[in-house]
């Protein structure tokens, strides 16, 4: 079976669901540290001036102490506002079922099930956090594959840094460094509404 392992990403670029749809399984890693100042909790766009525009859900302010599962996000103030203001003028769509939550991880899965739908993927998906898992770096992702009866994963390229390969042939699981086809890395909602010339069929990787 073909399992890839990806943190939850706010509305993720294109190459985030290229390779979700290359596998029979795709694991959410939301039980590893919150990143700060990554791209959990935000993402851009090229606005009509072709400048980078963000958009940011704000979260607590000891986000990178907790798991992904655990962090909160801020209480709106303005941030939610701003934000669904900034896509609405953007996208011409109300967001606003998508971030109505409390944590992060809830507002970035209800953002990737509309993005799967929208892309038609049906691959399933499970959380990392339901598995009677632990370790870190590459024994996690190891011990993830070794749960779920994996037998060949797609990494992306930054796992060259840190995976035991010998230790994954030991255990009869192959590794495919995935290299993602795009244009750009903005966010997938550029595809999603048109802004992109580049066609849907861009998923597949063909």
């Amino acid at each position: 079976m073909n399992v890839t392992i990806h943190q939850p990403e706010h509305f993720p670029y294109l190459g985030f669901f290229q390779k979700m749809y290359k596998a029979d399984l795709f694991v959410v890693l939301d039980n590893v540290h919150y990143r700060k100042n990554y791209w959990g909790n935000r993402n851009w766009f090229t606005d009509e001036n072709n400048n980078k525009s963000f958009f940011t859900v704000t979260v607590e302010s000891k986000a990178h102490n907790k798991d992904f599962s655990e962090v909160l996000v801020a209480p709106e103030a303005l941030w939610k506002k701003k934000l669904l203001t900034k896509l609405k003028m953007r996208y011409k769509y109300d967001f606003s079922e998508i971030y109505d939550g409390e944590k992060l991880v809830d507002i970035n899965m209800k953002a990737l099930h509309f993005c799967r739908e929208k892309l038609n993927i049906k691959v399933p998906m499970i959380m990392a956090s339901t598995l009677n898992v632990d370790g870190a770096k590459s024994d996690l992702i190891l011990n993830i594959l070794k749960e779920v009866k994996a037998d060949h994963y797609i990494s992306g390229q930054f796992g060259r840094e840190y995976l035991d390969e010998e230790t994954f042939l030991k255990n009869k699981i192959s590794i495919e460094y995935f290299s993602a086809t795009v244009p750009n890395y903005h966010t997938i909602l550029e595809y999603i509404f048109g802004y992109s010339e580049i066609t849907l069929n861009a998923i597949s990787h063909e």
